[in-house]
């Protein structure tokens, strides 16, 4: 139905990954972002209240300490890996169709149906394509052909 290409900007890129990130750790997995350091947190309290070894708290305290910083390294190392991307391929040939939607980066192809796509983001200047927790396929607006925007979002049964 549509086809076209996409021209990525390294700075549009990696805000639009680094949107993805924020809101799926929001929306798609809070317990799994935010319930390690908050229970770790009482597991060092208490043990370190009932008097536990210190090999107990030295290795909880180094969990809590992942579990805070491993999330702030991904929304960086993300971003950088999606600039990096949009830098090596600055244009991506993207089509569209009933049954989903390919996108051609170099010599590779992604074909995805649509009963993939979980979700329909809007970022600054991108539409995101939400595949799950951790993966999402980003495309330029000012890129879309005329009434592409709309076949997206009649296309994916959750838009947001």
């Amino acid at each position: 139905m549509y086809s076209f290409d996409a021209r990525y900007d390294e700075e549009g890129a990696s805000r639009a990954e680094r949107t993805f990130f924020i809101r799926s750790a929001r929306e798609l997995r809070p317990w799994s972002t935010f319930g390690p350091p908050v229970v770790l947190s009482v597991v060092v309290a208490v043990g370190s209240a009932f008097g536990a070894p210190g090999w107990f708290l030295l290795m909880f305290g180094a969990f809590l300490i992942a579990s805070v910083f491993l999330p702030l390294f991904f929304y960086f190392a993300r971003s950088a890996a999606a600039a990096k991307l949009a830098r090596k391929y600055p244009v991506r040939h993207i089509g569209l169709s009933e049954d989903g939607f390919t996108v051609r980066v170099g010599e590779q192809d992604a074909v995805v149906s649509w009963g993939r796509v979980r979700h329909v983001w809007a970022s600054p200047g991108y539409t995101l394509l939400v595949l799950g927790k951790f993966a999402c396929v980003s495309v330029p607006v000012a890129s879309l052909p005329p009434g592409a925007q709309e076949f997206i979002k009649k296309a994916v049964r959750n838009v947001a």
